[in-house]
């Protein structure tokens, strides 16, 4: 498994629905991508779920650089054991250290 995200896609205002519609079926098409989902509300637009091997900064420039995108921003999905690693590790050796 490589590294994963979330990428938050806003469209340019100027996108007519059947562009819009016809960018993300070819969005879906990407090897990187596992799923694009259109969003309604005031934060985006698309969120597009991926997959890269190496660079998920790579995956998010190609796609900002179509014409039809305003923004990407990018969340990186992580572990819930690995973002807590460092504190579980302090916290075992606390109790380690306490005769707990």
């Amino acid at each position: 498994m490589g590294l994963r995200a979330y990428l938050l896609v806003t469209a340019n205002d100027d996108v007519g629905r059947k562009e819009f519609v016809d960018e993300l079926l070819e969005l879906e098409k990407v090897p990187e991508v596992d799923f694009v989902d259109p969003v309604v509300g005031n934060v985006t637009d698309v969120v597009v779920m991926i997959e890269a091997p190496v660079s998920v900064e790579a995956v998010a420039r190609k796609i900002e650089a179509k014409p039809w995108v305003k923004d990407v921003k990018v969340l990186r999905i992580v572990s819930v054991f690995e973002k807590h690693k460092d504190s579980k590790v302090e916290l075992l050796k606390t109790l380690n250290g306490s005769g707990v």
